[in-house]
């Protein structure tokens, strides 16, 4: 495995690791909807009993689960999975910043600049400026 796929794939887990339960199931039923339960779990190599007590909410998807289902997601589905998990992830970031306004941080300055950034692109882009 070459440098680069071994640490995409430590930043996925460390991502993954932080995802909610809600999240996890919601990858589940991305998967299900081109596939039937038994196929899903035979390419996650997991039960078929398992892929329904995921759906259900029963139990949660594990991190090396979804990152399985990352691997085997057409490019469509990645798209959705990607989306959800940076959702989910800044969702719980803006839930702490709600509570704790006065949190100040060397990360979260950085982050604060690449949105700005992005939002400044986003405005050239659409006025053909770039």
């Amino acid at each position: 495995m070459k440098l680069i796929e071994i640490k995409a794939m430590t930043l996925s887990m460390r991502a993954i690791h932080n995802l909610s339960k809600d999240s996890r199931e919601r990858i589940v039923a991305i998967l299900l909807q081109k596939r039937s339960k038994s196929e899903l779990a035979k390419e996650l190599g997991i039960s078929p009993a398992s892929i329904v007590k995921f759906y259900k909410g029963k139990t949660h998807a594990s991190d090396i689960t979804i990152q399985r289902a990352l691997a085997i997601a057409d490019n469509e589905e990645k798209q959705d999975i990607l989306r959800l998990i940076i959702e989910d992830l800044a969702g719980s970031i803006l839930d702490i910043l709600s509570e704790y306004q006065d949190v100040d941080s060397e990360k979260l300055n950085l982050l604060k600049k690449v949105l700005e950034e992005r939002d400044k692109r986003k405005i050239l882009t659409s006025l053909d400026l770039i």
